[in-house]
């Protein structure tokens, strides 16, 4: 029985991170964290649309639309090294703040919806494109 528990853990790579050092169980635990907090802002945000009366069909839409535009972002970072990534991490701070903006004082379903697909253009994917192209 000790053999298959010491296969299933390095199956699931548990043995690599028991071993690992502090900083990379760290950043696991920030992973975790953040995709936690993005689970929970999904489902506040659906509520939040409902709130404001969005048909169902609608909230989809601006659900697909944002994942659209994280898509966007992504090929975006693609170019950073080009344009500079300072600029692109400057661009991307700045429309997702105008996006939080917009999300917190309008109604407009159509406003809402610009601002879920450019608002995604988030600095996060400058950082991981170059941590996976050079890291």
């Amino acid at each position: 029985m000790p053999a298959l528990h010491q296969n299933l853990l390095a199956e699931l790579g548990l043995l690599s991170l028991f071993s690992s050092p502090r900083d990379v169980k760290l950043l696991i635990l920030q992973r975790f964290s953040r995709f936690f907090a993005f689970g929970g802002s999904t489902i506040v945000l659906a509520l939040y649309l409902h709130a404001l009366e969005l048909s169902d069909a609608q909230i989809g839409l601006f659900m697909t639309l944002a994942l659209v535009g994280d898509v966007v972002s992504f090929g975006l970072t693609v170019c950073a090294d080009g344009v500079g990534r300072r600029r692109v991490l400057m661009l991307g701070a700045g429309l997702m703040a105008a996006s939080g903006i917009l999300l917190a004082h309008s109604g407009n379903f159509w406003l809402l919806l610009t601002a879920a697909v450019v608002g995604v253009l988030s600095p996060k994917y400058v950082v991981f494109h170059k941590l996976t192209m050079f890291g």
